[in-house]
């Protein structure tokens, strides 16, 4: 099973990271293809039977024999060095309606934490993605000249 079913009734969040690795050497001196391929493998092994390990895990009694502590910790508000990409493409949002039709619009609210990044549909309907980077002001021209060579490495594809 590729995506793991969720019970019915059941209301929440469980987040099994993805972590795919690579020097930031490769990143910049790589054809993009290579970080999209990185990305691609990582989250293609978060499948049912790893969410299976997870929660045979978590049921074996290691997190507290071991006194593992969470990964992330809502206190923190910049992920840097890091950065955490949350795919919303899968999420139903075009076929939502309440009674007055389809939103025209789906951004995530407001959240003061640097280093994430939101993926999700474009409402354009042309396939084309929208992603949501919230950033300290004070990496905007950092922000500004990744996103050009950004462009720049996808003339390389």
């Amino acid at each position: 099973m590729r995506r793991p079913r969720v019970p019915d009734g059941y209301t929440g969040n469980v987040v099994l990271w993805a972590r795919p690795a690579a020097t930031a050497g490769d990143l910049v001196s790589r054809p993009l293809r290579f970080a999209a391929e990185l990305i691609s493998q990582e989250v293609a092994r978060v499948d049912d039977g790893y969410f299976r390990s997870f929660i045979d895990f978590a049921r074996s009694g290691a997190v507290e024999e071991e006194g593992l502590v969470p990964a992330a910790d809502a206190a923190e508000t910049a992920y840097s060095p890091d950065v955490e990409v949350d795919s919303l493409l899968h999420a139903p949002f075009h076929d939502m309606d309440f009674g007055g039709g389809p939103p025209f619009l789906f951004m995530p609210g407001y959240l003061p934490v640097e280093g994430s990044v939101f993926v999700v549909r474009s409402f354009s309907g042309d396939r084309s993605v929208d992603a949501y980077v919230p950033l300290f002001s004070r990496a905007m021209d950092a922000f500004d000249k990744c996103c050009y060579s950004l462009e720049m490495a996808n003339a390389r594809l």
